[in-house]
């Protein structure tokens, strides 16, 4: 079928009608965004003037990490970026592209603003949220975090479409386009420090300063391991130095003669002692059956590369039956007078004793021998002093 004048007319209009709305349709799509990309790293510090509340913003820059995306399907005739309480005419940037070309803007960067242009509202706003704080912990005697936000805004215009036939440049400015967004910004709320902290408050950061051990021991024998014998009793007390509260951990090494080493994980509180002074104690006792060497030493465990006391080591002697020897003839011990079994003392269980001769320690006095015993050919030979 022979194509006539009149369908070319019909399709020519169809044509001219399907351009017309496919460029009001991509005239419609126009984006202007602006976000925060991310935290800021700047951290607002809030300070208090008078000792109960906290008041003032100290005045800093601000670093404003930001993402804008400008299209549309009209030329980008100019775009501002700025600090949303900046003068009228102070900009980060103010661009303007090549207008036959540019018809999209998108990029991420970092302006650097100000206290000085945050907005009263801005201001109030983080103000506000360090007195929150006031209820927590020690209030306004310690440092609190928390967050604010600092606005920014893009402005743009572009180029509107011209209803006469040329290229373009051509047509008149339409209207602006603004778009604001908020950045989140860290904020330290500065503790008020009494004189009794402000030692304390030199310290900006936690950390162990020293860590020692030494041996607490009893001067006589207070400890009756079995029937007959008579031993000295020690404490293992370690004292970690800080340069603020706070808390510590440190492994204990703890080896009694020739038993396997053994070793504890530790966590305690350092606390306040006096100006400029925070310590942790720790105390682990240690007992004994017979005269034995101690030895002790403690891992700093709270640093990265922690400190040793080294060790230490004490003797702890034993008198008596089972505890280096009998210095007398100990007396039988009655069947009612023996232990049970891992019978319960205190949080230890003591074994049933074994009353046995045993050799005398250097220095100690031989038993007497028995009567029935004077043909025996026992030898006794001074033990040798050992130390572990």
């Amino acid at each position: 079928m022979p194509i006539t004048p009149r369908l070319l007319q019909s399709a020519a209009a169809s044509i001219l009608l399907l351009t017309a709305a496919s460029s009001g349709a991509h005239a419609a799509r126009t984006n202007v965004t602006i976000a925060g990309n991310g935290f800021s790293s700047t951290i607002l510090k809030v300070v208090s003037e008078n000792g109960t509340s906290w008041t003032k913003i100290e005045g800093s820059t601000i670093s404003l990490p930001v993402k804008v995306h400008i299209t549309s399907s009209y030329p980008i005739v100019n775009y501002k970026v700025r600090q949303l309480s900046h003068p009228e005419g102070m900009y980060f940037v103010n661009v303007s592209p090549d207008k036959k070309h540019d018809d999209e803007v998108n990029f991420s960067t970092t302006y650097e603003g100000s206290t000085d242009f945050m907005t009263a509202a801005e201001k109030q706003a983080v103000i506000a949220a360090c007195n929150k704080k006031l209820s927590e912990g020690k209030g306004i005697r310690e440092s609190h975090n928390t967050f604010g936000s600092v606005g920014v805004e893009l402005i743009a215009s572009f180029l509107t479409p011209s209803k006469d036939v040329g290229p373009l440049p051509s047509g008149g400015l339409g209207p602006t386009d603004k778009h604001t967004a908020n950045v989140v910004v860290p904020v330290e709320c500065e503790g008020k420090h009494g004189k009794a902290d402000d030692v304390a408050a030199k310290e900006p950061n936690f950390s162990v300063k020293d860590i020692h051990l030494r041996f607490m021991t009893s001067a006589g024998h207070v400890t009756s391991p079995n029937a007959g014998a008579k031993c000295q009793m020690t404490h293992a007390r370690v004292r970690v130095g800080t340069s603020k509260a706070g808390g510590v951990k440190f492994k204990l090494w703890t080896k009694v003669g020739n038993e396997p080493m053994q070793s504890q994980f530790v966590e305690a509180w350092s606390s306040f002692v006096s100006p400029g002074k925070y310590e942790a104690v720790f105390t682990k006792k240690i007992s004994v059956s017979k005269t034995t060497s101690v030895q002790a030493m403690a891992e700093d465990k709270t640093n990265p590369i922690g400190q040793s006391t080294g060790w230490k080591q004490v003797s702890l002697d034993c008198t008596g039956a089972g505890g280096g020897g009998f210095a007398s003839t100990p007396n039988p011990v009655r069947p009612s007078d023996r232990p049970l079994p891992g019978r319960l003392v205190g949080h230890e269980t003591r074994p049933v004793p074994v009353i046995a001769p045993v050799r005398p320690g250097f220095g100690e006095a031989r038993p007497a021998r028995q009567a029935h015993a004077t043909g025996a050919k026992e030898q006794f030979s001074r033990a040798k002093p050992h130390v572990n």
